[in-house]
């Protein structure tokens, strides 16, 4: 990987991410040692919307939603101000079926953004609201994402701690009277990347229904949201959503861009956190994917 380095960071830049497929990859160290050869992002998950667990030294495990549920297309990290130039994952273990990690070409489904939608973008921006429960103690994955208390996603129990976060991230913390809380910040929907100057979007907007509960077939999420003073989502900078026909133009657009094949015990791939976008298939049975975030 040292020796090849330059080759795989123009793969990478030039076609969005690499898979490595066929190595001796088997043990969470194994990818460690792989991830090693490439600068560490000087982040962490400190308020993520998924906390994770750390597996290895770099190492975390993926997001552990139910198998049932499908994650959506997204760029790591899309609602905070400072995010991981590169992610990589590695697949310890497939599930039996399905759980494919799929992955979008972001510049592509720039290019292809209805006129209408990139013009609200580019004017407004967006707002990302996220909500946390009360501090629990507890360290494990709630199906909801909302439940999860601001202890384990921020990984500390020091409200002071979680406001410097806040801080750092640009994000407005507000405090709710039965401890839980929300955060807020508004970003641009569109990045100039470092290397290219290309301009690509960057957001959740696109993702509304995966926020207004989509991600739950028991309805409970969605009875949450109506239940929340600020309803979790990704919305235009002035606090409305999409119509519902943008809405469902502007999903039509990434889904067009989305790729899936299927994967392999030992895969790694490493993507362009900015020009690639992920996601997860459905999956009955085990499944061990892990993860590591790169400059």
């Amino acid at each position: 990987m040292r020796d090849h380095r330059d080759a795989l960071d123009a793969l990478i830049l030039k076609h969005g991410g690499i898979v490595l497929r066929g190595f001796p990859l088997v043990a969470s160290e194994d990818f460690g040692a792989v991830t090693e050869c490439f600068p560490a992002y000087s982040g962490n998950y400190q308020g993520g919307a998924a906390a994770r667990r750390s597996v290895a030294k770099g190492v975390y495990e993926a997001t552990q939603r139910t198998g049932d549920q499908t994650i959506p297309i997204h760029q790591e990290l899309f609602y905070l101000h400072d995010y991981p130039a590169r992610i990589a994952f590695f697949a310890r273990k497939v599930a039996e079926e399905g759980g494919e990690t799929i992955i979008a070409d972001m510049r592509k489904v720039t290019a292809a953004m209805p006129a209408g939608i990139r013009d609200k973008l580019e004017t407004l921006g967006i707002e990302n609201i996220r909500n946390f429960a009360a501090k629990t103690g507890s360290k494990e994955q709630n199906r909801l994402m909302d439940k999860r208390g601001w202890d384990f996603a921020f990984y500390t129990e020091s409200e002071k701690e979680v406001e410097e976060v806040c801080a750092r991230q640009q994000l407005r913390p507000h405090w709710h009277d039965d401890g839980s809380l929300t955060v807020f910040n508004l970003e641009d929907a569109f990045v100039a990347h470092p290397q290219t100057g290309e301009t690509v979007y960057r957001g959740g907007v696109h993702i509304a229904h995966f926020f207004r509960g989509s991600y739950d077939n028991t309805g409970q999420a969605a009875a949450l949201r109506e239940q929340q003073e600020y309803p979790s989502g990704a919305f235009l900078g002035d606090g409305n959503e999409l119509p519902e026909d943008e809405d469902k133009a502007f999903q039509q657009v990434v889904d067009r861009f989305t790729y899936s094949w299927k994967w392999r015990d030992g895969d790694v791939m490493i993507l362009d956190n900015l020009l690639t976008g992920h996601g997860r298939n459905p999956f009955s049975g085990d499944r061990a994917t892990e993860v590591a975030l790169l400059d």
